[in-house]
Parts: structure tokens; C-alpha cells; sequence
């Protein structure tokens, strides 16, 4: 395979981690031209960063300290790369994308490229004409038709489809396997819960003037959000619940329940499983962990009854058959084994001040949580019951883990900002290139990721 061909295959490949979604070759006109407009800001902030790449975009240097600033791609060219096959970009093209990905030009990339994969490297001879031809590749204007492109246009238009397919089949066989990205997205608000339907949506309020919610779970598959209500009112105070309709973007009329659980103290974090349809609520005021069925019905009262503390946030490992919960007032995370009733109230006894907010990857066997009061994010490995505390700038209010992808979001306390970061396997990794989800005014908390 040519380094041109790889090149644009990793190039891809990082499009589609960097923004979610679709990969680039799906693309439609209302996915490319804001991420257009991204790339060029990419590329504004690394020239910024080190000016000696403004010469390798070919761009000119700035005057006075302004932003370095110049021409990228055109949307037909994006297609003509990225869509059709029809083109491999120009060397200021490639350069642009290799700056873009982290490197200092497209022959650095050819360099790294060579060195891992153990290939001797060659030195890079340029064929002048073939250059000053992808020179004009981007800036084509189209000919009008004559005798002679009519007789031509109809074998240079077999020829394309042919190079289309066959560089599409390249991409399909080489580029690796994605898994789905999270196709749903909830979180509480100062209003109730909102749903996002996509990341770059505006949220759709599902769930209103719900001001004192606590916790909240849904069962994607039979599409049924329950939450807790801590508001002592006698007409609110409990787990209250309500169907989505098929697209998850409104309640179904009729399926709303009010106070559909009531034999709750002080409801906090809620916790479903759904093949069993089981829901297991942290009962803050009574210091216990109840569970109940989909019917209200309460199951076993003694489950995780007389625990130490005040249990908050619960979170349920389905796959390993054990129980979460984070213990406020002793800064301390506890565990319930659910096939022996085992409990470990001091699981993790240094999770930091006040814990909240879990959330666990049964693939890695990895248990996440927040501690907004000293601003930090635990992590811990499962099986060696090892834990550390990774110190961030603000104080994060939940997290959720999306182990498909490895990614943790991360809803901050006072802002309509969810950030993500990528989990590695002792640590969480915050690039600004990342960007972030925005509520657009709705100030996220507690935050659930639906997956197909």
C-alpha cells in the first residue's frame, strides 16, 4: 500500500475519533463544512503554538502578533478525498492533515510511518510535474464540454467509479472495526432531565420542573427512564418514572407516574437491571440499599440494610454480579456482592471528599467516580482493588463511561460543559483537542449513556 493511501486512511481514522458519529466517507454536507471550520482552527492554534509550521501550511506569516490565519480545503475537496477517492490532496493538503493528527508535516508523518513498521526509510523524491499537477487538484475549475471531453467523459467516468470502489474497498479492509458511539445521552438539570439525541444536538427537556431530582437510570431497551425525587412534598418525594417514545426524544401521554415507589426515606442514586427489571435505589435517609421491581413492588428490605454512612450514587456491575455505592459522609466507596450478599463497606476507603457520581466498565473492570469537593476523579482497577485520584482544574460534578469507545464524560458543577476525556488503563487523559459537549444553558449533573 502506497504512503499516500495509508496516510488518508489514518487520516480518517483520526476524523472519526476526534468527532464522534459517522467516519468522514458517510459524511453529508451539514457534517462537513463545521468540521471545515474546526480543522482551520486546529491548524490556527498549532501555527500559534509553533510558527514554523505557518511556512508548511503555506500560509503567510502574520503581522504583529495576529492570529496566524490562511485558505485550508473546500468542501468539494473534502469530497474528492474523503468521499469519492477521486483525489489524494495536494503536498500542502497532506501537510495541513498531518499537522492536524500531531505532526510537524507530511514527511514527518512518512518518517514515523516507516519507522513503525521496521521499513527502511527512502528518501522522499518528488516528481516535479506529478507535484504541480496535485498543486492544481484543489483549485480545479471545471471545463466546459466539447466534442473531444464528450468523447473522453464517459471512460474517464468509468475510471474514477473504478479508482472510487477500489479505494473504498482499501479503506474498508484496512481501516479497523468501530464500534456504535453512544447514541443517547441524558443528563439532570436545574429543570429535570434532558436527552440528547446526538452531541452536537441541542438537549430536548423530557422531564420537567423536577427541581429536587437526585438520581436517575434508564433501560434503553424497553425504553424506560426512572428517577428520584428528594422533594419533601408529599406529592413528589419518591422514584417516579415515565416511557420514551421510540426515538427517546418525548414521554409517551399517559406512561408518566408520579411517586411510582413512595417506601423511600430520602431517595438518592437509582441503579436498574434491566433483563431482570430490578431497580435498586440508594435510600440516603435510611442509610440502606432497597430493591424493587419494574412494578413498584419492593423486593428485599434487608438488602445492604444498617450500612455505615449515607449511601449516594449506586452503580450496578451486571456482568461481575456486584453493587456499587459511594459513602458521603465517610469519603468512602462500598461493594455488595449480589450472588453472596458479601458486604465491603470500606471497598475503597480513600475515594476522596464526598463521592459521587459512579460509574463503572464491566469490558476493563474499571470503577469511576467524582469528588467535586476536592476536585478530582477516581479511578479504580476492580480485581487488584487498587485506586488513585486524578487532580482536575474543576470540579466535576458525575462521570460516565462509555467503555466501547473509552471514553469518559464529565459533567461540570455550574456549567453547561460535559467534557471528555480518554481513559487509559491507570489514568484519564484531557486533550484540548477534545472538544466539549455544550447544554446550551442547561447545567448538567447526574449523566447516563444509552448505547445500541
Amino acid at each position: 500500500m502506497s504512503t499516500k493511501t495509508q496516510f488518508w486512511i489514518d487520516v480518517a481514522e483520526h476524523i472519526f475519533k476526534d468527532t464522534g458519529g459517522e467516519p468522514p466517507e458517510k459524511w453529508t454536507k451539514s457534517e462537513i463544512d463545521p468540521f471545515l471550520t474546526y480543522f482551520h482552527q486546529q491548524l490556527q492554534e498549532r501555527c500559534a503554538e509553533n510558527p514554523a509550521l505557518i511556512e508548511v501550511c503555506g500560509w503567510q506569516q502574520p503581522k504583529n502578533g495576529a492570529i496566524p490565519n490562511g485558505s485550508t480545503i473546500s468542501y468539494d475537496s473534502f469530497r474528492r478525498i474523503f468521499i469519492t477517492g477521486e483525489s489524494k490532496g495536494n503536498r500542502t493538503t497532506r501537510n495541513m492533515f498531518a499537522i492536524y493528527m500531531g505532526y510537524q508535516s507530511y514527511d514527518d508523518y512518512g518518517r514515523i510511518a516507516h519507522a513503525k513498521t521496521n521499513t527502511p526509510e527512502v528518501p522522499a523524491t518528488i516528481d516535479i510535474a506529478e507535484e504541480e499537477a496535485e498543486d492544481m487538484e484543489d483549485n480545479r475549475i471545471p471545463v466546459a464540454d466539447s466534442p473531444r471531453n464528450a468523447f473522453f467523459k464517459p471512460a474517464i467516468v468509468a475510471v474514477c467509479a473504478i479508482l472510487t470502489v477500489g479505494f473504498l474497498i482499501i479503506i474498508s479492509i484496512s481501516a479497523p472495526t468501530h464500534s456504535l458511539p453512544a447514541t443517547l445521552l441524558l443528563f439532570r438539570n436545574d429543570n429535570g432531565i434532558a436527552v440528547m439525541l446526538a452531541e452536537e444536538d441541542l438537549p430536548i427537556q423530557v422531564i420537567s420542573n423536577r427541581r429536587y431530582l437526585t438520581g436517575m437510570d434508564y433501560d434503553h431497551k424497553n425504553h424506560l427512564l426512572f428517577w428520584a425525587n428528594s422533594n419533601s412534598s408529599e406529592s413528589y418525594l419518591g422514584i417516579s418514572c415515565a416511557r420514551l417514545n421510540s426515538t427517546n426524544s418525548q414521554i409517551i401521554p399517559g406512561s408518566l407516574k408520579d411517586q411510582h415507589i413512595k417506601q423511600v426515606k430520602y431517595p438518592a442514586g437509582i441503579a436498574l437491571y434491566p433483563d431482570k427489571e430490578m431497580l435498586f435505589c440508594a435510600d440516603y435517609g435510611d442509610s440502606t440499599i432497597k430493591v424493587f421491581n419494574y412494578e413498584g413492588q419492593l423486593l428485599d428490605s434487608a438488602f445492604g440494610n444498617h450500612l455505615p454512612g449515607k449511601p449516594s450514587s449506586v452503580e450496578l456491575d451486571i456482568v461481575n454480579q456486584k453493587l456499587y455505592w459511594t459513602d458521603v459522609s465517610n469519603h468512602k466507596i462500598g461493594r455488595i456482592d449480589l450472588l453472596t450478599f458479601e458486604v465491603e463497606p470500606d471497598f475503597i476507603s480513600n475515594a476522596g471528599l464526598y463521592p459521587d457520581g459512579l460509574s463503572v466498565d464491566s469490558i476493563h473492570n474499571q470503577l469511576f467516580w467524582a469528588s467535586p469537593k476536592s476536585r478530582q476523579i477516581g479511578i479504580a482497577d476492580l480485581e487488584t482493588q487498587k485506586s488513585k485520584l486524578i487532580n482536575v482544574d474543576d470540579p466535576i460534578a458525575a462521570v460516565e463511561v462509555n467503555p466501547v469507545d473509552s471514553l469518559l464524560y464529565c459533567s461540570l458543577l455550574g456549567s453547561d460543559v460535559i467534557r471528555k476525556g480518554l481513559v487509559t488503563p491507570d489514568s484519564v487523559v484531557f486533550d484540548a483537542r477534545m472538544p466539549p459537549i455544550y447544554t446550551h444553558g442547561s447545567r448538567p449533573s447526574v449523566l447516563k449513556i444509552a448505547l445500541e
